[in-house]
């Protein structure tokens, strides 16, 4: 390496001073002189490569023109062939012949005699060659290596069974390998979003790159852009895992798998579609524990616990729970039948999905293919002398006769619609042709539900809502003596968001005796409303706003799911969220964006202005906790962080944001007063990118910048 670099010297390609700068930033890139000198524009790879030529006594080969040897490349594992810089290329009389950009890499030489057990030989090659054909042979991607090398994540991922449908191409054999880099992305995918709390992930491949996104609290949320040619890979995989068939790509196919995330385990539900860009996948965490919930812990008063258990216990009669979808309606369900399941009741469900399995209960999923359908399967089910029957959703007459009638006969059946409110459900029920008397006589109780979040108790703090807000809720407000008003500020555990988890809201409507004879006499909604509120049932709004005296909720979320009627007597409507919808902070700009973390205003002030000056947009933090934060709103392109600040140093801030995948991608460079050697390694152990110390040279800096936004852009 020395003939080499004094030759580069001899003729004028580099200085001593570039030298010394690249031999600076060594450490922290983790990168050959030789290489640094190329990604800090130093040096022409073309330049390097004539030297080099001459210097090795080696032609320059162009790997288009080789032929790859897919068994040669199996030898040597990805991590291994992307820190060295070298590809294999073929096996030639018992040795191993692999492309490199330094034939006298000796370290890189020795790891792949260890790992193959086999000699080796070198071709010379460029390696923005290598780089693009390691890529291409191991299906990966460098934005993924950067990844997997940042993140340190003990989370093990383990299907509990595995089967695959259809033909398997011969070039998938490494989507079953656990260490395959797909497979890591795919684990740690799933690991993050237990981690994160998401009850969905979306897999959305768009024209440019694939976006991942986590349904947190019932909103989504961006956590990270892939590759779009690592799609079909983590496609493939996916569908390995749940069980459906890898060939087909033109029909839409679901599935379901069943793993352990970190020793708990967790049921998948996988919906894929194909689109324009190709499949869309989107995978329901379903948490085991969550199917454990109880009633006393999803939502209900005292007091409407109280109405809900005197119903679920009766021998007979109709529990309809309604809302859209999302609103939590099943898992309501769920937690009614684990209540009152004993060895002297059969509990049989007819669901479509089943969303958990449930022990001591006998489920039945709907499967049109096998002619089991809502109706045929109910009529099975009532040839099994059940006592308790969940019907998953009345979608049509015949189920709905059916179900109504076996609630006559000595059933006590539960089921769902998808009505705005409880009242509704009536007027619902007759569209689909039911008779009043059958409707009238059935039903005990009506239940519309709407799940809201919950203020994170972490950063909970008192506000003052919009003045147009308290003025639409004045009279629950003056009902309950609301005085205060809470909302979350946003921390680490919430994600920033301010919230932590969701909760239940209810609109109980109980059928009392003049109910049922208006609803014979075919009485419109709101005269039914106004009966059931003068018989002591609470809109969903004023549910909600009970939550709100508590500090349990936002009045803003209330609005997003509750209309209030200034006349008491009509039925609300759905209530539309007021809130335009925010454009996401990536949609927001066109230049690149620099977060500046340091204690001291005059080190910001300094990089803010010649990186602004750089075209750069800067946003600036002042501790290590602020920076987190900033990363997490704001999603920069690049962090410049100190080391000794307040709050966080910059050691804790750098593996925070590490540890999640929404910022694990952030290229970061440390910038500080520490020059011993140890806090640089430190830092490097950390996950930083680069390690500079001040006083900086601010063109220098700015040349680091612009290498590691360059590497990211690749």
């Amino acid at each position: 390496m020395a003939i080499l670099i004094d030759k580069l010297i001899a003729e004028n390609l580099i200085t001593q001073e570039q030298l010394s700068d690249a031999k600076d930033k060594q450490v922290g890139a983790k990168k050959p002189v030789i290489d640094l000198l190329v990604d800090m524009g130093f040096l022409k790879e073309e330049e390097l490569m004539r030297v080099s030529s001459e210097v090795f006594g080696m032609p320059v080969k162009k790997l288009e023109n080789e032929q790859i040897d897919p068994a040669a490349v199996k030898l040597v594992p990805y991590e291994t062939a992307k820190r060295h810089g070298v590809l294999p290329l073929r096996q030639d009389d018992g040795k191993l012949v692999i492309a490199t950009s330094n034939p006298q890499d000796v370290i890189a030489l020795d790891d792949i005699r260890i790992i193959t057990r086999m000699p080796v030989e070198s071709v010379l090659s460029t390696r923005g060659e290598i780089s693009k054909a390691i890529e291409e042979s191991y299906q990966s991607d460098e934005t993924l290596y950067d990844l997997l090398k940042n993140i340190v994540d003990d989370t093990k991922v383990e299907v509990i069974s595995e089967k695959v449908q259809g033909d398997t191409h011969a070039d998938m054999g490494d989507l079953r390998v656990d260490n395959s880099p797909v497979v890591r992305l795919v684990n740690l995918i799933l690991g993050d979003a237990l981690k994160a709390r998401a009850s969905d992930i979306h897999i959305e491949p768009q024209e440019e790159f694939t976006e991942v996104r986590y349904r947190i609290d019932g909103d989504l949320k961006n956590i990270m852009k892939i590759p779009n040619k690592l799609h079909p890979g983590v496609v493939v995989r996916i569908k390995i895992m749940t069980d459906l068939k890898i060939s087909e790509t033109r029909k839409s196919q679901d599935g379901r798998a069943r793993i352990s995330i970190g020793g708990n385990k967790a049921d998948l539900r996988a919906s894929v579609i194909p689109t324009f860009y190709g499949e869309k996948i989107v995978l329901r965490i379903l948490d085991t524990k969550e199917a454990q919930h109880g009633l006393d812990n999803i939502g209900f008063t005292s007091g409407e616990l109280g109405i809900f258990l005197s119903e679920i216990e009766r021998p007979q009669g109709m529990v309809l729970v309604t809302g859209p979808t999302g609103s939590g309606k099943t898992s309501t369900l769920y937690a009614a039948l684990s209540r009152i399941k004993n060895e002297t009741k059969n509990i049989v469900t007819i669901e479509d999905p089943i969303e958990y399995l449930v022990d001591g209960i006998n489920q039945i999923q709907v499967n049109p293919l096998k002619d089991v359908t809502f109706a045929t399967g109910l009529r099975s089910i009532l040839r099994q002398d059940p006592n308790v029957i969940l019907v998953g959703e009345i979608r049509d007459k015949d189920t709905a006769d059916i179900a109504f009638r076996a609630s006559l006969t000595g059933h006590l059946v539960f089921s769902t619609l998808h009505t705005n409110n409880s009242v509704a459900t009536i007027t619902r029920l007759k569209d689909i042709g039911l008779e009043t008397y059958l409707i009238s006589s059935s039903i005990i109780l009506v239940i519309a539900q709407r799940l809201i979040k919950v203020i994170c108790p972490h950063c909970k703090e008192k506000y003052l809502p919009d003045v147009k807000m308290t003025d639409k809720f004045s009279t629950y407000i003056d009902k309950y003596n609301i005085t205060e008003f809470y909302h979350g500020a946003g921390c680490e555990k919430c994600g920033y968001s301010g919230f932590m988890g969701r909760t239940a809201i209810f609109e109980m409507l109980k059928f009392n005796e003049k109910i049922k004879a208006m609803i014979i006499e075919g009485a419109v909604e709101d005269a039914v409303f106004k009966e059931a509120r003068e018989a002591g049932m609470r809109p969903l709004a004023e549910a909600g706003m009970e939550k709100v005296a508590e500090g349990l909720v936002t009045l803003e979320e209330i609005a997003k799911v509750a209309d209030v009627q200034v006349e008491e007597d009509k039925v609300p409507e759905e209530a539309p969220a007021e809130k335009e919808e925010e454009v996401p902070e990536e949609e927001k700009r066109d230049k690149m964006r620099v977060l500046i973390a340091d204690d001291e205003p005059d080190i910001r002030l300094v990089l803010k202005k010649r990186l602004e000056q750089a075209g750069y947009e800067v946003i600036s933090a002042k501790d290590g906790k602020e920076e987190v934060e900033m990363a997490v709103k704001k999603k920069p392109d690049l962090i410049i962080t100190d080391i000794m600040m307040p709050e966080m140093d910059g050691f804790e801030a750098t593996k925070a944001l590490r540890s999640s995948l929404e910022t694990a991608v952030i290229p970061i460079i440390m910038l500080t007063a520490k020059q011993d050697k140890n806090s640089e390694l430190e830092g490097i152990d950390a996950g930083a990118d680069d390690y500079i110390t001040k006083p900086f040279d601010k063109d220098k800096l700015l040349a680091r910048v612009k290498m590691l936004l360059r590497r990211r852009e690749r």
